[in-house]
C-alpha cells in the first residue's frame, strides 16, 4: 500500500502544472495495482485545492472523479488523532506539521510504510519510505 499525498493528487489533476506529466504514470500504476490509499486530511486538502485552483465547475468535476476512486480512505478517528499528537511531538523539529502528522499517524495505524509525495519534510522521517516522482 502507498499513501498518496495531496501534492501528488494536485499535480495529477492540474494539467497546468509542470509536475503533471511526471506523476501520471506512478499514480496510475498505484491505482491499477490497488496499492493507492488516502486519509481524511488528504481528501479535504485535495478537494480544497481542486475547487480553489480550478474553479467550482472544472475543479468540482475533478473532485468528483477523485472521490469516485475505489481506494482505501482512512478516517481520522480518536485513535488516529492521538497518534497524530504523538507524531507531531516526535517530528515537529523535522518540519512535520499537524496535517503531515495525521498522515504519519494513518501510516503507522494501517501499517503503511510508503508515501508518494513531493514534500521534503517526509524525507526526514526515518521510519517511512518516500517515493518522489517529481
Amino acid at each position: 500500500m502507498i499513501l498518496i499525498d495531496t501534492n501528488i493528487w494536485a499535480y495529477y489533476f492540474d494539467t497546468t502544472l509542470s509536475e503533471h506529466t511526471q506523476v501520471i504514470k506512478p499514480v496510475e500504476v498505484a491505482l491499477r495495482q490497488g496499492r493507492a490509499a488516502i486519509n481524511g486530511t488528504i481528501v479535504v486538502e485535495t478537494l480544497h485545492y481542486l475547487i480553489k485552483r480550478l474553479g467550482p465547475l472544472a475543479g468540482g468535476e475533478k473532485a468528483r472523479v477523485f472521490m469516485d476512486y475505489e481506494i482505501p480512505l482512512y478516517a481520522l478517528d480518536v485513535e488516529t488523532l492521538n497518534l497524530t499528537r504523538e507524531k507531531l511531538c516526535e517530528y515537529s523539529h523535522l518540519g512535520i506539521g499537524g496535517r503531515d502528522a495525521s498522515i504519519l499517524a494513518t501510516m503507522e495505524k494501517e501499517s503503511i510504510n510508503k508515501i508518494m509525495t513531493h514534500d521534503h519534510a517526509f524525507k526526514r522521517v526515518p521510519t517511512i519510505d518516500v517515493i518522489d516522482p517529481v
